[in-house]
């Protein structure tokens, strides 16, 4: 009798730590979404705008636009990339042509909550008088 007492408890306690096991590991599967989730979102300065949409929330994959409007002058890019820390990185996903190495970066404050976009070899993009190099935009509410 003893003994199945015994038994009765380990059989609990195993329970009781498969239970915490699976609560932990759940809990560093969330944290390690959760650490791109925010990153969703629209983002606005009066010339610029930047959209973008969390594909794969755990490896940071991202589909994301961006528009800039200055006088007569305007240029978009709409790609996938992927975010790294504070930073975000895409390329066009129609391009220009098979040389083109535009790249728009996005580097985002501790918060997430203002962006900074810069485009490098972009130009085939948008005009000449205008770019998104200078503007700070702030997360849309």
């Amino acid at each position: 009798m003893h003994f199945a007492k015994l038994n009765h408890v380990g059989v609990l306690n195993h329970m009781h730590q498969r239970i915490l096991v699976s609560l932990a590991l759940g809990l560093c599967c969330s944290m390690a979404c959760a650490q791109y989730a925010n990153i969703e979102g629209k983002f606005r300065s009066p010339s610029t705008t930047l959209d973008i949409i969390a594909l794969d929330t755990e490896k940071g994959v991202i589909a994301a636009s961006t528009t800039v409007v200055q006088g007569a002058c305007s240029g978009s890019i709409a790609g996938v990339g992927k975010v790294s820390g504070n930073g975000l990185r895409f390329s066009p996903y129609v391009r220009e042509d098979k040389n083109d190495k535009c790249e728009v970066v996005v580097v985002f404050d501790k918060k997430r909550n203002s962006a900074k976009v810069t485009a490098e070899s972009c130009m085939a993009y948008h005009g000449a008088a205008c770019g998104w190099e200078g503007n700070t935009l702030k997360r849309a509410k």
